[in-house]
């Protein structure tokens, strides 16, 4: 769990610091109504599966969605990455889960699951792109489909 840190590594969901995923109440504060934008990382992992076939399944997800920023894959694995507009954290990481089992026929998605998801706030990830440090994940090509560094494909 984050402790506040920017540079300490993030765990596998990362809600907003200061903000807990069960707790719904507003606790005397009013709620957000307008929607906010989240970057939303979802990985998904499961049996071998040709990573062309994989690359494939992943250009006909940005077909279907044309919201991804981008996309890397290898024969186990793949990892989306797209904006969302949500009212609250809790929304985007609602759909976040639900959208590979979406697509997953329409696009012919691999039968893998969710194994990894990370949502965070605009600046945070604005942070990471324009700020100093090995947290930085840049996009060359919006909607780039690419090999994922160092997997096995």
């Amino acid at each position: 769990m984050p402790t506040g840190d920017d540079e300490q590594p993030l765990g596998t969901l990362t809600p907003l610091r200061g903000i807990a995923l069960g707790d719904t109440s507003t606790r005397g504060r009013s709620r957000r109504q307008e929607p906010a934008l989240w970057y939303v990382t979802v990985t998904v992992s499961g049996e071998r599966m040709p990573p062309a076939e994989v690359r494939a399944a992943l250009e006909r997800l940005s077909q279907e969605q044309p919201f991804l920023v981008s996309a890397g894959y290898a024969g186990t694995r793949a990892e989306i990455r797209y904006w969302d507009e949500s009212v609250d954290v809790e929304g985007a990481v609602a759909q976040a889960l639900r959208l590979w089992r979406e697509h997953e026929r329409s696009a012919s998605l691999p039968p893998w699951r969710v194994v990894g998801l990370e949502v965070v706030d605009r600046e945070t990830a604005r942070r990471r792109w324009e700020g100093p440090g090995q947290g930085k994940q840049p996009v060359t090509t919006l909607g780039e489909i690419r090999a994922l560094d160092g997997a096995d494909h």
